[in-house]
């Protein structure tokens, strides 16, 4: 890492040595992380008028830019699956980048799965075993210092576009909880698990709301787009989450009717959805190019689920029709279809390009290989159940990023008089995968002091739909993997719903 020269404080002129990332010191002076940006660009040369260097990246750091997609199916992706849907912009990232098979998230469900992708931890670590909102029940990952916050506090432009779903549901907000809160410079979006994508939907730039001024998902890429345009010459980190294709079900017109050979008007709907969001990363692709910066910006798509069911089953707010196949499951599951997702990365002359890798990987291993890629370093003092993919991924680590993941998340269970499965309170699934095997045990009552039900095994390179139960044939994995679970439960802390 380079050394450099900050100056003028208060009419001062103070050296400071120190690596880049790191909290920078002289004697009893702490520089803020405002401080530590604005400085950083003096010292880079002059500044425009939106306080922007004309310079270079500082340090030619790489940008970033996280995409997370929101309860897409497995199989919606023609890289993944047979899918009637084109996606070529999402299909570019895999072509000149690095594809993930076994790619998983830390739990089958909106708030969750995003705390465990923004801490690089298992939420479980927090209390949180589903859905869960409020001061008092999030504390624990409200102590938490998110990813965003990391590369603002290393000198980057952080912005999240999109979704945000950790500080509260709908219009039920805590004050603390809030993207600016944690971590953003900039936010526009919603603030809550879902919302109508038309124009004039109410959004929020910041703490101001005001109406949308197009369709919600190509709004996020324009938006994507005016932050590039602002902060391309500094280094940034760009958190694009979209709410498609999360219901409710809201297609463009002349999207959707790229499906009229699709006889379901709900899956031609979801499709038209996933369309107008390869679309927007389209947009935000080609204009990495525009900028010349497509080199130094790292490109990372994942899915925050699996995807919603398609019966009455399924709550109208997670029914959107996606295709798990042949995975067994769909969003609440901890079934192969709820938690395994597609993953994609591109970092061109970094990463290989057009490479498969089939090892298992987690949702929290992005913090730590993000953060690794800018020079950064992880918060002091803090856990990370993640680990950095660069070594794996560029052949020189040939072990496994992770022998075995665990889930554990509160069971969704039909209603007894009928109509969509709700949220048991202590009522869950569990699962832990090593190798091949996948151990899954569901409707365990876990205050109550009855034998939790039977461990049933898969073995996921016969049976990837989770259909075969082998447990009888194999006790000695079932004992195995048992061990480990309830180990790995134990450092856990207990749910606090």
């Amino acid at each position: 890492m380079k050394n450099f020269i900050l100056t003028m404080i208060m009419g001062l002129s103070i050296t400071i040595v120190s690596t880049y990332g790191t909290e920078l010191r002289k004697g009893s002076i702490i520089l803020t992380k405002l401080q530590h940006r604005q400085q950083v660009e003096h010292s880079k040369g002059p500044i425009d008028s939106q306080g922007k260097t004309i310079q270079g990246n500082i340090l030619n750091t790489p940008n970033v830019i996280l995409i997370f997609s929101d309860d897409m199916g497995y199989s919606d992706l023609p890289k993944f699956g047979k899918s009637e849907i084109p996606t070529p912009n999402i299909d570019r990232l895999a072509k000149e980048g690095t594809l993930f098979t076994d790619a998983y998230v830390t739990a089958p469900i909106c708030v969750a799965s995003r705390m465990g992708l923004m801490t690089g931890q298992n939420q479980q670590r927090f209390g949180i075993y589903c859905n869960m909102y409020g001061l008092d029940k999030t504390r624990l990952f409200l102590r938490q210092t998110l990813m965003p916050a990391t590369f603002q506090e290393g000198g980057y432009r952080t912005a999240l576009v999109g979704k945000w779903h950790l500080g509260g549901n709908m219009n039920l907000q805590y004050k603390q909880g809030g993207p600016c809160d944690r971590g953003f410079d900039e936010f526009v979006g919603i603030r809550g698990g879902h919302a109508d994508f038309w124009k004039g939907t109410q959004i929020f730039r910041e703490n101001t709301r005001f109406p949308a001024p197009e369709y919600l998902t190509d709004l996020w890429g324009s938006e994507a787009c005016a932050f590039i345009d602002r902060n391309h010459l500094n280094p940034f980190f760009l958190y694009l989450a979209f709410n498609a294709v999360h219901a409710p079900m809201h297609s463009l017109d002349k999207d959707r009717e790229k499906f009229l050979n699709i006889k379901d008007e709900n899956r031609r709907t979801y499709d038209g959805m996933l369309l107008a969001m390869d679309r927007s990363i389209g947009h935000v692709l080609d204009r990495l190019d525009k900028k010349g910066i497509a080199d130094n910006t790292i490109v990372l798509f994942l899915n925050d689920n699996g995807g919603g069911g398609s019966t009455v089953q399924y709550a109208s707010h997670s029914r959107n029709f996606a295709n798990n196949k042949p995975l067994r499951g769909n969003k609440f599951d901890i079934l192969e279809g709820g938690v395994r997702v597609p993953m994609l990365m591109r970092w061109p002359k970094q990463i290989p390009a057009g490479e498969v890798y089939g090892e298992m990987v987690s949702s929290t291993d992005v913090y730590p290989t993000l953060v690794a890629a800018a020079g950064l370093q992880m918060p002091e003092g803090q856990s990370t159940d993640g680990v950095n993919l660069l070594p794996f991924i560029n052949g020189k680590n040939t072990s496994k990023p992770h022998e075995w993941l665990c889930w554990q998340n509160r069971s969704w269970i039909p209603r007894e008089k009928g109509g969509p499965v709700k949220p048991r309170p202590k009522v869950h699934n569990s699962a832990i995968r090593k190798g091949n095997w996948k151990l899954v045990r569901m409707n365990e009552k876990i205050a109550s002091k009855a034998p939790p039900p039977a461990w049933k095994l898969y073995d996921l390179s016969k049976d990837i739909g989770e259909h075969k139960d082998v447990s009888k044939q194999h006790r000695n994995v079932v004992k195995e993997l048992g061990t480990l679970f309830n180990k790995w439960r134990s450092s856990m802390h207990p749910t606090v719903e």
